[in-house]
């Protein structure tokens, strides 16, 4: 039988003697029904008390005691907004209002009216006698807004009212501590209990400062003090149960807690202290419907009321944290930092809270903070390791997971010691520690998938299965860690056994998305479009609000070659999206490959907004602002982009290298500093600082740059390259052919068969580039990139047929390619072949936006007489990308061909100044002197 049920009998009772007595009702009865429910106050039957003074006011509702008793057993239970009727009504029938100031008062911090306090309880007309409360009260008030000097006055007040009072003390100590002046408030508290040794309140105190003073034996005794004085005191129950947890003590805490459920006080510290117990069990089950109640209990309180009150905003950041709900816990510890900026545990929590965001800015100035009280403390060292790590700042986290490590050995600092090791390229010593950190806690999947990950780049299939394996052992029925082992599984050329383990996870849930996803990969790779769209459809059935599922559906039908049906995925997986990036990138990468580079750069300025802390979608803005030919915006967004990636040289080098392409020299040369100061002997990094130099066009530091990329790397790729380049720039074609040659017997590819290509026309042997460069395509035949390479040097040696030839091979790979076509296109009209018409119509239709397959279809047909049509066409490439010269000359040429002699000069002219200067030609000199230019 329930508590509820237990008590159902007597509440009936007085409910029934209360209807039975409404005929009948005397002052008598209501005397008797007052006394009784004053009875109950004092026994701490608060329900009971309730009921009786509601019997009370029925009998005789003008009885001041019974309005005044009310208010003061519905604060006492809690019930904040009914408290507060019953002290508006008891002054309204007549109780003088210094009766219920100081109850009222109390309510008011409680309801966190800290205004309305101040504004109304005042010392003005209330007796001497409770002008220590009222102060005492109002310091309270001014403490809970943050006004720490009013705060401090009126607790002045207060005690010169009284000296002897511990009321002020027992207010007044906490806030000392707050404040930094830990003495003394350890002062304050032991004269709070030295005045008021029998009151429960002032011990309380004291222990609650000595725990934070870390004097936690001091903490027990003065809980326990407090609770011998008052068991019924529900902060003190809950601190002391705290101190026990803290002391491994777990046993006596739970009786504590059991203590509370017996009293039917349903606070959610307790609730709090009940999950952690049981997650220290195991019982994860009861773990998540504790910290459910918890959380349920602070959520439903008015955000006025738990916004001074520091308990319970702990109580549900941690709870709400556990359950893995961050921004609630955010909001709850930003609200508590907010009254309280030096509360040391929330300090630590919301950082790590931000740490887990990856929001490492907000981070790092509330460890510091910590550090700085703290210098010891391995949580905080622990916290502030993570923040280097992500900052890829890996020496410092190192020493900081060291010290963390050496002041608590606990395997999750050694864990992270071991990342940071592997980071700083120290492998034994990381994989040492990840292996005895995997060994203290075999079910540390973080380690495990580490190890595992790090066995497979170093070719140990044997063991990484066996970690994978030993994972899962610990927990068999964890379908993330068996979606793991599928896909090591696959990764070791089992794909069979992937498939059989990504199957296995689909009959214990059908709708766990990861193995689908995961399995749906394998069927691309075989080909398997239409089983593997039939079960991502059927989840996103199920699920039609699930981005991950769509965009796996957007891939695979780009993969079916069906980008119509692709882009419809990405851009409702986008718009869900709230986190991963890949979706939008996608979609620009789709747009800006059908020639849309409008729509796609429109799709990278919003996702560049929507994801302004992530580096890709910044890059992907960057080049689409430099296809645009706005090379002032592509360097304004590479200064962002410069930011995020902090310390990280890879992506400094990537970012240095856009900053060239869009001739921002001193941001490349910036981001090789960033580079070169995160590790000095970067293989790229030394590389991209011979070519900023040699962009800088200075010649000695160019060489010392080179010179310090061979020493650091001799015989390297970057080093043969870097080297031919120079002297490729420097006009020494026969050095830079050698040094090619050296990269190309290194690392055979198309890139480099076309960098000897380069070397060879510009050194004058066009015919041997040429069968260089055939011999090579004809050996890779499916390389569409060596057959466009082909083609282009084909149409510079004035090989029209075979151009022809490699052109139709190209776009028998690849049919709706707009840039073969306009090629082609192009191609066509110079060999006098009507078809040239039909391939730029072509791919004007598969980049129904691009300007230049525009303007090409344009120009065609104005060369072939077709002024009007082709007009049409290049006034809308013209308006598509006004600082394209050769554009605007065409479309001044068409002009002049229909009699607008004026609109076409002012477009000739505009075709010089432009950024993207009109190319010289025959054709536009003959305009020229043809308009009077």
């Amino acid at each position: 039988m329930t508590q509820s049920q237990k008590r159902r009998p007597q509440v009936l009772g007085l409910l029934l003697a209360a209807l039975l007595s409404l005929a009948q009702a005397t002052p008598d009865k209501a005397a008797k029904f007052y006394e009784d429910a004053l009875q109950r106050y004092e026994k701490g039957d608060l329900e009971g008390a309730t009921i009786q003074l509601k019997n009370t006011i029925q009998q005789d509702q003008k009885m001041l005691a019974a309005h005044l008793l009310l208010g003061k057993v519905l604060l006492k239970n809690g019930e904040l907004k009914g408290a507060e009727a019953a002290f508006e009504e008891a002054l309204k029938q007549g109780v003088n209002r210094s009766e219920v100031a100081v109850p009222l008062g109390q309510l008011y911090l409680q309801l966190g009216e800290r205004k309305k306090l101040l504004d109304e309880l005042t010392l003005t007309g209330m007796p001497q006698s409770i002008h220590v409360d009222i102060l005492t009260l109002r310091g309270s008030a001014y403490a809970m807004q943050g006004n720490m000097a009013m705060a401090s006055k009126s607790f002045a007040e207060a005690k010169q009212q009284n000296p002897n009072s511990a009321t002020p003390l027992i207010a007044e100590a906490p806030l000392l501590l707050r404040m930094g002046e830990a003495d003394k408030a350890r002062a304050m508290a032991a004269k709070a209990v030295e005045l008021a040794p029998s009151n429960a309140a002032a011990w309380y105190t004291q222990g609650v400062i000595l725990h934070a003073l870390q004097d936690v034996k001091g903490a027990l005794a003065a809980q326990e003090k407090a609770l011998a004085i008052n068991p019924k005191q529900v902060d003190s129950r809950i601190a002391h149960a705290s101190l026990l947890i803290g002391l491994g003590r777990e046993k006596e805490a739970e009786k504590d807690l059991a203590l509370l459920v017996e009293q039917k006080q349903e606070d959610p510290r307790a609730y709090y202290l009940t999950g952690l117990l049981a997650s220290r069990k195991g019982d994860d089950a009861a773990a998540k419907t504790a910290f459910g109640a918890a959380v349920g209990l602070v959520d439903a309180l008015p955000p006025e009321v738990i916004a001074g009150n520091e308990p319970l905003l702990m109580a549900g950041a941690l709870s709400h944290r556990t359950l893995g709900n961050a921004e609630k816990a955010q909001f709850y510890l930003e609200t508590l930092l907010t009254s309280n900026s030096k509360h040391y545990s929330a300090l630590v929590l919301l950082a790590g809270v931000y740490i887990d965001k990856r929001d490492y800015n907000r981070a790092a100035p509330l460890l510091e903070t910590a550090l700085r009280a703290k210098p010891d403390d391995p949580q905080v060292m622990y916290l502030m390791g993570s923040l280097q790590m992500a900052r890829k700042r890996y020496q410092l986290a190192s020493e900081l997971f060291e010290k963390a490590v050496a002041k608590s050995g606990t395997s999750s600092a050694v864990r992270e010691l071991g990342f940071s090791q592997l980071s700083l390229g120290q492998d034994k010593a990381g994989m040492a520690n990840l292996e005895k950190a995997f060994a203290a806690k075999p079910g540390d999947a973080r380690a495990g998938v580490q190890l595992t990950m790090t066995y497979l780049a170093q070719g140990n299939n044997a063991k990484a299965l066996q970690t994978a394996q030993s994972i899962i052992s610990k927990d068999p029925e964890n379908l993330t860690m068996l979606n793991f082992l599928g896909n090591i599984k696959g990764r070791t050329g089992d794909k069979r056994g992937a498939r059989e383990a990504f199957q296995k996870i689909l009959v214990k849930d059908p709708n766990f998305r990861p193995a689908a996803i995961n399995l749906s990969w394998l069927d691309m790779e075989e080909l398997r479009f239409d089983e593997a769209r039939s079960r991502l459809s059927k989840m996103v059935v199920g699920a039609k609000d699930d981005p991950d599922v769509l965009f796996q559906l957007g891939v695979l039908e780009l993969r079916a070659k069906r980008p119509a049906e692709a882009m419809a995925h990405l851009q409702k997986s986008d718009e869900l999206q709230r986190t991963d990036p890949r979706a939008g990138l996608l979609m620009i990468e789709l747009l800006a490959g059908q020639a849309q580079n409008d729509k796609a750069l429109s799709t990278a300025k919003a996702l560049s907004v929507k994801y302004s802390n992530l580096l890709a979608p910044q890059l992907a803005l960057s080049r689409l602002y430099m296809a645009a030919g706005d090379a002032n915006n592509a360097r304004l967004t590479l200064q962002a982009a410069t930011r995020i990636a902090e310390f990280n040289p890879a992506q400094q080098v990537q970012i240095g290298r856009m900053n060239l392409m869009a001739g921002g020299i001193d941001g490349a040369a910036y981001n090789v500093q960033k580079a070169l100061q995160a590790q000095p002997n970067h293989l790229d990094a030394l590389g991209l600082q011979v070519e900023v130099e040699a962009r800088r066009g200075d010649a000695a530091r160019v060489d010392a740059a080179l010179k310090a990329l061979s020493a650091a790397h001799p015989g390297s790729v970057t080093a043969l390259m870097t080297a031919a380049h120079v002297a490729m720039s420097r006009g020494q074609f026969p050095a830079a052919l050698t040094g090619y040659r050296a990269v190309m017997a290194k690392e055979p590819s198309t890139a480099n068969a076309i960098l000897i290509t380069q070397a060879q026309i510009a050194g004058g042997d066009i015919d041997k580039a040429l069968g260089d460069l055939d011999a090579w395509a004809k050996k890779n035949p499916k390389d569409r990139n060596a057959l466009k390479a082909l083609a282009q040097v084909q149409l510079q040696a004035g090989k029209t047929d075979a151009a022809r030839k490699s052109f139709v091979q190209v776009l028998a790979l690849e049919p709706n390619d707009p840039a073969t076509l306009i090629n082609y296109a192009a191609l066509l009209q110079r060999l006098g072949d009507p078809a040239a018409v039909d391939a730029a119509e072509k791919a004007v239709k598969f980049a129904p936006g691009n300007a230049e397959a525009t303007d090409n279809l344009g120009w065609i047909l104005v060369q072939r007489g077709n002024v009007d049509a082709g007009l049409r066409h290049l006034r809308e490439a013209r308006l598509r990308n006004p600082n394209s010269g050769d554009i605007r000359f065409h479309l001044a040429y068409a002009l002049a061909k229909s009699g607008r002699k004026v609109e076409a000069k002012d477009e000739l002219a505009a075709a010089s100044t432009v950024p993207n200067k009109v190319r010289p030609s025959a054709e536009l000199e003959k305009l020229k002197k043809e308009l009077g230019l």
